[in-house]
């Protein structure tokens, strides 16, 4: 087992990985949650990249082992929760916080594991803590929320001027529906989001609530040559059968806005639709 050693003068202790730095409780949560190997800490505490690494191949993040720990951090914290990563959850010198590790384990416990029916929703009883769970409010532990507050409004914008544009482009109609009710439609990434350069027309499809929410989970998938609408066998069980049966993506209305043929592979194959 490895041993590290500090030294005050002239004696030198030596210190074993996994007893004198044990795993941290969040890390086991999510190897559990993730059914993964469980790691150890490093010196001082410090999440392993190991860890992070087979976190981040769990989650299906594409060249993990070639990024740098900075690059592995933000690619994994949006693997899991599907959205951009805030420059404020990185911590001086880049080690994982608490803070982030509870972040990718409620991301995955949320959106589940891509390709993977996601996890069950806890129990009613469970979802209000009791009286006594109740963390005590300490201000000196909070961060300014309105740097939040404004980089999540900048994002949400971005998103409206992405759903508008995508919206106008297929005529405020579901691409695989044809449902014209407005307030249900949304624009629908092909390949997940990870900035504004993501926001690009060939990158979203319309697609109606729920039906983006099958597409998202990979329970649907637009073959790229054909546009057949490919639906998982569990789905033909449900009312969404005849929803779906024998459908074809509607293209937009401007050929040049039509779905990226990379794009829709990807997210086939990550489907797990494979010819």
């Amino acid at each position: 087992m490895r041993t590290s050693a500090r030294r005050s003068g002239r004696c030198s202790v030596a210190r074993e990985y996994g007893r004198d730095y044990p795993e941290r409780r969040e890390m086991a949560t999510l190897s559990d949650l993730l059914g993964i190997p469980h790691f150890t800490a490093s010196n001082g505490g410090t999440v392993r990249k190991d860890f992070l690494l087979a976190v981040a191949e769990r989650l299906g993040v594409p060249g993990a082992e070639f990024m740098s720990k900075r690059d592995l951090i933000r690619a994994t914290w949006e693997a899991a929760q599907r959205s951009p990563m805030p420059d404020s959850k990185f911590s001086p010198g880049d080690t994982v916080t608490n803070e982030v590790l509870r972040d990718i384990h409620d991301g995955v416990a949320r959106h589940g594991v891509p390709g993977e029916a996601p996890p069950a929703p806890p129990a009613p009883s469970s979802l209000l803590p009791e009286d006594d769970d109740l963390p005590e409010f300490d201000p000196t532990v909070l961060g300014d929320e309105r740097t939040r507050r404004l980089i999540e409004t900048a994002q949400r914008e971005a998103q409206d001027q992405f759903r508008s544009a995508i919206l106008d482009a297929y005529g405020g109609r579901c691409a695989i529906t044809g449902f014209d009710e407005v307030a249900t439609l949304q624009a629908a990434h092909i390949a997940p989001y990870r900035g504004r350069s993501y926001n690009h027309l060939q990158n979203g499809i319309c697609l109606r609530a729920d039906v983006h929410v099958l597409f998202d989970r990979g329970a649907i998938a637009v073959h790229e040559s054909s546009l057949e609408v490919l639906v998982k066998p569990h789905l033909w069980a449900s009312s969404y059968a005849d929803v779906l049966r024998d459908r074809t993506l509607m293209g937009p209305l401007r050929q040049r806005d039509r779905p990226s043929v990379p794009a829709l592979r990807g997210h086939r194959l990550w489907a797990g639709f494979v010819d």
